[in-house]
């Protein structure tokens, strides 16, 4: 057991795990690190998961014009509808590791770099939970549940970043709390990073804001801890420092302000579903249910510090407000959890006996763990790669896969797109530069502005002069679902005519426009 002295078992209360008497230290933790290497090691089946989010192709797209361009693009590359729009790209650093990653590995190579850094934020998290300090049965279980009330969220974004480096950023800080001073040091050079990764830096600030608030509270309830308010001024420093470094960053001061663009408009938080609260009657959000309650619970029963309870609270306050937020609240529950539900473990402890028998030895112990690692390694292996084998038939069922083929086959028709929203970077990766195959939006909602994404929202939504909206902007040919009310719509109306249609996608010409052979089903 981490943290174990000699003279020192009698104070400690006995948790399942802990041997007894002089055998404790002959032997090895067995079932600690079987339990909480098997959680680590499955969770990759978990954590490595197939691409499939819209936003993908276009962040891999930007990232080859970075590439070959050797600078950040300074206004829309993609629409003929808001060409003019100034481009803050708060993840430029994240799109050009993608580019690179895909054009070397593939989308295989995407998932699994995707993957292992989503791990890694895990084990930090593991790591600031203190497993030599809480009983392991307890770590465990609060391992695995984050892990499956995160499958709604986890796969190869950029957003998998914020929950990583708020596990970062969290260590650093739970340890300074415990009076290792020096990792807050490098707070600053972590934001910096954060600041060029993605746009999510300013939960970082808080985090460490509510540290600092934190210490200087602690300062107010234990009168007799020296340092307390010394502390909470260094945390301020490092936060003001971090604030600053923020700003090293090519897209200059807007970088400060693109964060909340996002938050403070309503068109985007309507239309985008990530930016919605959780709809708590879908299935995959039970286990998130779960940990509100056991973290809720924990706080009733137990004994959390200042600043777990600060934390939790405005992570749930956050994943409550947007589902996108749901790993930072993960993050955030994981070292309440541990805490709370272990000292009500240590209490069950009191009242239970101390089993009896021989254990194993180090030795034993140790092949039989090392067995049973490598066979969780084999099984997680295995799963990872049935998963990343139906790689292609997922971007067949959801992107237009077809009809995006057969516009190459048919350059003629039409010279301006309306398209689906989502379907939007992955016709951008398709034809850009094509002047012809230029998008009405894609997923980069701030740089379409709300004025777009209202016009967006009024013809798929059929509102009153939808029909003007397409016309006012030059649209001749629509690519949209096959099973929507746009589509039946179109159908409706003698001006258009289905040229090509599939299950995922049909596309609608203006009549008149060269069809080139009518309509196609397939």
């Amino acid at each position: 057991m981490i943290g174990y002295r000699p003279g020192t078992a009698a104070r400690r209360p006995w948790a399942p795990g802990d041997e007894i008497g002089p055998a404790r230290r002959a032997t090895f933790p067995a079932p600690r690190v079987l339990l909480l290497g098997s959680i680590s090691i499955a969770s990759l089946a978990v954590l490595i998961r197939p691409e499939v989010d819209p936003d993908f192709w276009w962040h891999v797209r930007v990232g080859r014009w970075m590439v070959e361009h050797r600078r950040l693009p300074g206004h829309d590359l993609f629409t003929y509808t808001v060409a003019g729009h100034r481009w803050v790209d708060h993840e430029y650093a994240t799109e050009v590791l993608m580019w690179l990653t895909y054009h070397r590995f593939g989308l295989t190579g995407v998932s699994l770099a995707f993957g292992f850094l989503t791990w890694t934020g895990l084990m930090l998290l593991l790591l600031a939970c203190r497993p030599g300090r809480h009983p392991y049965p307890i770590v465990g279980l609060v391992l695995a549940l984050i892990v499956v009330a995160g499958e709604p969220v986890w796969g190869p974004r950029p957003q998998v970043l914020t929950f990583t480096l708020c596990c970062l950023v969290l260590l650093c800080l739970r340890r300074y709390r415990e009076g290792r001073e020096r990792g807050v040091a490098w707070l600053p050079a972590v934001l910096w990073a954060w600041s060029n990764l993605h746009g999510s830096w300013p939960i970082g600030l808080l985090l460490i804001g509510l540290a600092s608030l934190a210490e200087g509270a602690r300062r107010l309830t234990q009168p007799s801890r020296p340092g307390g308010l010394r502390r909470a001024g260094v945390l301020a420093g490092v936060g003001a420092i971090s604030a600053l470094a923020v700003g090293i960053n090519p897209n200059g001061p807007a970088i400060y302000a693109y964060p909340f663009q996002t938050v403070t408009s309503a068109v985007q938080r309507s239309l985008i579903q990530e930016w919605q609260s959780p709809d708590f009657h879908l299935a995959a959000l039970r286990a998130f249910e779960i940990v509100i309650l056991l973290v809720l619970a924990g706080l009733a029963l137990g004994r959390p510090d200042g600043f777990e309870v600060l934390t939790v609270l405005a992570g749930l306050a956050l994943a409550l407000e947007s589902v996108r937020n749901l790993p930072l609240f993960l993050a955030l529950a994981a070292p309440v959890l541990t805490t709370t539900w272990g000292q009500a473990w240590r209490r069950l402890a009191r009242f239970r006996s101390r089993p009896q028998g021989a254990a194993l030895g180090s030795g034993v112990a140790a092949g039989v763990t090392a067995v049973a690692l490598a066979v969780t390694t084999v099984a997680t292996a295995l799963a990872v790669q049935r998963a990343l084998a139906a790689q292609p038939a997922l971007i067949e069922q959801r992107f237009p896969v077809g009809a995006a083929t057969w516009l190459v086959a048919h350059p003629g028709v039409g010279t301006r797109m309306f398209n689906e929203y989502a379907w939007g970077g992955y016709l951008v990766d398709r034809f850009y530069p094509d002047p012809r195959r230029q998008v009405f939006v894609f997923g980069e909602a701030s740089l379409m502005g709300d004025r777009q994404l209202r016009r967006y929202a009024d013809v798929v939504e059929l509102k009153p002069g939808w029909q003007q909206v397409l016309k006012r902007s030059g649209v001749d040919y629509v690519v949209y679902e096959s099973n929507s009310a746009l589509a039946a719509a179109l159908a409706a109306d003698p001006t258009w005519r289905a040229v090509y249609r599939d299950r995922v996608a049909v596309i609608y010409v203006r009549s008149g426009q060269e069809g080139e052979g009518g309509e196609r089903t397939r």
